[in-house]
């Protein structure tokens, strides 16, 4: 799919340098009030990612406090990478320039997660009433403890922002080989967390866990769901025909994806 923002204006001239620079024409004016409609069209891309980042964070902090099986799937909907990631993902595929769609996806995620957090130490409190086996307050381990996951899950955001945000652009406006292998890649991605926690604790593991119990509807919404965006995606931008390219950017994302899983549940688990 072409990339609208790929022409150069033909009034470009050797006197015009920024032109060059910036393809984007000049902002029109509304004449009723005077304004440059560019700030007007420009409003919704500022608006959506931050109505984006608060709606995550709020139904993620809510699904801590949710049990059982609809927490499980309120959690996996909500406070997973796939969640976060997929709201990276569309943040970029939705921006009209490379460079807005990094700004935007990481912003978003790092907006997330700070939010996240400010509402665990702010409201919840759950770092603190722990004691010490001494008897002591356990509050500044725990206010330590929040503070290490804030600033590993921040690092997190810092990277994957800018890697879904290049995924996400890619699909809309790369040739089609490169947009089949961005979004095998950026689904493998999303895809990953299932892997790990599948492959960690399998679920076979536990046969005599009644499906009612909801343990097994975080492995298949973090299965499923992945692969209901390639298939979309695919089939929208017809990219089907490039089909090996997707199976094995989507395997081989989703391998490294599981490892890198590995390192924030190493940290919480030290933690």
């Amino acid at each position: 799919m072409p990339d609208p923002t790929s022409a150069v204006p033909s009034a470009v001239t050797d006197s015009d340098p920024a032109a060059a620079i910036d393809p984007a024409p000049a902002a029109a004016v509304d004449h009723a009030g005077g304004a440059p409609s560019r700030f007007r069209l420009a409003a919704p891309a500022v608006v959506v990612p931050v109505v984006v980042s608060i709606l995550l964070a709020v139904l993620a902090f809510l699904a801590d406090s949710v049990d059982g099986a609809p927490g499980r799937l309120m959690t996996a909907l909500t406070s997973s990478g796939f969640a976060w990631g997929l709201a990276a993902f569309l943040t970029a595929f939705s921006a009209p320039t490379l460079r807005r769609a990094v700004i935007t996806a990481t912003a978003l995620l790092t907006a997330t997660t700070l939010l996240y957090y400010l509402l665990i130490l702010l409201v919840s409190r759950r770092w603190s009433g722990g004691y010490l086996e001494d008897g002591s307050s356990a509050d500044m381990f725990g206010l330590l403890s929040l503070a290490i996951m804030t600033a590993a899950w921040l690092v997190a955001s810092l990277i994957a922002g800018p890697l879904f945000a290049v995924l996400g652009h890619a699909v809309r406006t790369a040739p089609r080989p490169r947009a089949a292998l961005a979004l095998g890649t950026a689904s493998g991605l999303l895809l990953a967390q299932s892997v790990y926690e599948m492959a960690a604790v399998p679920p076979w593991r536990f046969p005599d866990i009644p499906f009612s119990d909801g343990v097994l509807l975080p492995d298949i919404t973090l299965t499923v769901l992945p692969l209901a965006v390639l298939a979309i995606l695919a089939t929208l931008h017809r990219l089907w025909p490039s089909w090996p390219l997707l199976i094995t950017s989507l395997a081989a994302a989703s391998a490294i994806g599981a490892t890198l899983w590995s390192i924030p549940n190493t940290i919480a688990t030290l933690l």
